[in-house]
This record gives C-alpha cells, sequence and structure tokens, in this order.
C-alpha cells in the first residue's frame, strides 16, 4: 500500500534537516575551532615578534640587508632552538645539494678530500671524473684552485674556489705524490656517481677490507658489489670500516644488511604517534668471518650497521664507542623550496635497543691518538685494523 506525503510537508521536512546539518557542522565547527586556538594564538605571537623585529630593523638600521637571507637565518634559528642536534634547516640552495648527494651522486670535480695539517690530500677518485682521466690518485695534494692557494687563503676558500657551476672548468694545482711534480689542470664540473664503498685485498691476501664512506641512495649496491668482488678475488674474511662515516639513507643501510644477516628482524622505526615500520632480512646471509671497525665519528646508519651485526653475532666491532644517535630524519620542504631536516622516527635493533645517548659499545676497544688519519696510516701501523685482523685469525 502506498503513502500519499504533501509537498508542503516535503518543504517543511527538508528544511528541518538543512537546519539540523547546519546547526550540526556549526558545533563541529566551532568545537574545533575552540581546540586549535591554543595553536592559532601561538603561531601568532611567533608571527608577531618576528613583525616587530623586522619593522624596527626597516626603521632604525642605517646599513642593508637582504630579506631572505634574515628569514634564513631566522628560520635556522628557530629549529637551533628545539635542541635537536640532528635536525636542521636548509635554505632552498643547501637543500638542492642535499638532495644531489643524498642521491649518491656528487657534483663537482669527482673527488673525496681530507684536510689534516694543512694540506688538502685525495682520499678518493670518482670513476667518470675528470679527476680520473687526469691521473689523479689518492695521496695526491690540493695546494690550489682558481686564483687561491691553501697557504696563503686557507682550505675554505679553495674549497669554495673549485665550486662552480655545472659545465664550467676550474683550474686546480696540484702535488703529484709520486713524482713529486706540481701542475695546474683543468677539470670539469659536473654531476658524477659518488664513491660510497671501496673494497681490496689486504696484504695478508686472505682479508678483504670494505670503507664504507656514507650510506647515501645505492650504497648497498656498491657494497654488495665489493663483498662479492673480494670474494671471488679470494677473501676468506672481510672487515668493513666505518670509521668517520656520517650514515646516510635507511634503505641503503637495511638492503646492506638483508644482504649479510640471516632472516629476522633489521630495524623498527616509530613515529610520534606510534606507528612502526619494519625492515626485515630473507633467508641470504654471508657466512665468512667479519669485523666493523667504529670510532665516535660513526654516526647514524654507519653504528647502526654495526649494532646489527653485533647483535647477530656476524662480526666483532672493534674501535671507539660510537657517538649514540637513534632518531631518523625525514625532510620537509617548504612553500619556498628550502626544508626542514627533521627528527620524526626513533629507531630501534633487532633486540628492540635505541642507540640514543648509548651508541655502539665495540667489543673491543681500541683509542688512537688525535692526530690518527685514518686515511692515509698505513696497514701495519693501523692499531684497529692490526687488532681486527687479530681478533678474526684468532676465531679461525
Amino acid at each position: 500500500m502506498s503513502k500519499h506525503v504533501s509537498v508542503r510537508n516535503t518543504v517543511v521536512f527538508c528544511l528541518l534537516s538543512a537546519s539540523l546539518s547546519f546547526l550540526g557542522s556549526y558545533f563541529i565547527m566551532k568545537y574545533k575551532f575552540n581546540n586549535e586556538l591554543p595553536t592559532y594564538k601561538e603561531l601568532e605571537k611567533v608571527y608577531s615578534k618576528l613583525g616587530e623585529i623586522k619593522k624596527t630593523i626597516d626603521y632604525y638600521y642605517v646599513g642593508e640587508y637582504d630579506v631572505k637571507e634574515a628569514v634564513d637565518m631566522a628560520s635556522a634559528g628557530y629549529i637551533a632552538g628545539i635542541n635537536d642536534i640532528w635536525s636542521g634547516y636548509m635554505s632552498k640552495e643547501e637543500y638542492e645539494n642535499y638532495k644531489l648527494r643524498f642521491s649518491g651522486k656528487s657534483f663537482g670535480v669527482g673527488l673525496y678530500t681530507s684536510y689534516k695539517d694543512g694540506e688538502i690530500k685525495v682520499v678518493e677518485v670518482f670513476e667518470g671524473s675528470d679527476a680520473q682521466k687526469l691521473g689523479i690518485k689518492k695521496g695526491d695534494v690540493i695546494l690550489g684552485a682558481q686564483d687561491k692557494t691553501v697557504a696563503k687563503d686557507g682550505y675554505k676558500e679553495v674549497v669554495n674556489s673549485i665550486s662552480g657551476d655545472e659545465g664550467t672548468v676550474a683550474q686546480v694545482t696540484v702535488l703529484f705524490s709520486d713524482t713529486k711534480e706540481i701542475k695546474t689542470v683543468e677539470m670539469e664540473r659536473k654531476t658524477t656517481k659518488a664513491t660510497m664503498a671501496s673494497g681490496k685485498i689486504l696484504s695478508d691476501g686472505k682479508t678483504g677490507m670494505i670503507r664504507i664512506y656514507n650510506f647515501n641512495k645505492d650504497a648497498d649496491k656498491q657494497i654488495i658489489k665489493n663483498i662479492e668482488s673480494l670474494m671471488e678475488l679470494g677473501a676468506k674474511q672481510i672487515i668493513f670500516d666505518v670509521r668517520n662515516n656520517p650514515g646516510g639513507s635507511v634503505a641503503s643501510v637495511c638492503n646492506a644488511l638483508d644482504y649479510i644477516v640471516p632472516e629476522g628482524n633489521i630495524m623498527t622505526l616509530r613515529t610520534k604517534n606510534g606507528d612502526e615500520t619494519v625492515y626485515n632480512s630473507d633467508k641470504q646471509e654471508i657466512k665468512i668471518p667479519m669485523a666493523v671497525i667504529v670510532n665516535e665519528n660513526s654516526v647514524s646508519a654507519a653504528e647502526f650497521f654495526a649494532a646489527v651485526l653485533q647483535e647477530y653475532e656476524k662480526a666483532v666491532i672493534v674501535g671507539q664507542k660510537t657517538i649514540g644517535k637513534g632518531y631518523a630524519q625525514q625532510n620537509y620542504e617548504l612553500s619556498d623550496g628550502s626544508a626542514l631536516h627533521l627528527s620524526d622516527q626513533t629507531y630501534f635493533t633487532p633486540s628492540g635497543k635505541s642507540l640514543i645517548g648509548k651508541g655502539v659499545v665495540p667489543d673491543i676497544q681500541i683509542d688512537v691518538q688525535e692526530d690518527f688519519d685514518i686515511y692515509f696510516t698505513q696497514e701495519k701501523d693501523d692499531i684497529q685494523l692490526q687488532s681486527a685482523l687479530k681478533s678474526l685469525n684468532d676465531r679461525q
């Protein structure tokens, strides 16, 4: 049986429904606004203070200044104020450079260098760079660039002089260590694939050593390639050197560890609201004796690499206690192209341990003198390396 509804009743019903919907929406919006009001008031305080500073400067300051630079400095100061040494602010230009480095690429003349005792020494030459084509090798010394010299102008001035626009040429003065010849050579500034891990067979003929410079994107591929190459060359044991390694990508370190350790947990990341991301390894593993050399400058992914191998009892850890970083960071790009590098996750080892303030304590602690140079000390004189070798040999 059908029911007849009058037009009048229908109109009244629709108006009543609309009124109720409006009232519901109104109270929801009012509740939300009241909850967010403290946030708006806090923001108003920040904006008001910055505006007051700018107004005072513009009215009284007798010099000239760059507003963009001042805003960048204020932004950096705000991040510094949260008292997290791992977080920071990057200007648009700094963020572009960061993204390039983190991608596993390098812009410049294709060199890793170290500065010690007044000398810029070449540590690593990138494959495909002009530096490689010109025969520059590890141990060669950069004396100057363009019209700047290390002796007269200092390290930073020379490094800045090597920088420049892509496709332009840098004139670099080099002391070739093998011939003692000094030459000024021209090298094109360009983007090249960075060397993030390099390996060699040590003098005993059976130990492979892999120096991992960082864990930026695709570092894991270079690490795995070096492991395989060294084993093909007859390596019976491997030493990983992550001294002075500043860390890098979570994905890269977890991928490298996945290749080495047996099936199980590698890393757990936890956000502020408790959400977790878990990285696990498969059944494949490397079954040869291993050691990892660390120092106080082994940071983030580098110390985590050592911690996981230690917990799985896959490697003996040698050297000095690591720094103790337990936060992972992400970049949050701002509207003008700058970015916040912000600690937004805490990471935990397979056993559920945080490294914050604790670091990795070596199985064998070996301290070195402050002037010790890990890049140019001879194999026989590197007491941390020799201790790692002894430990591996004693365990066989």
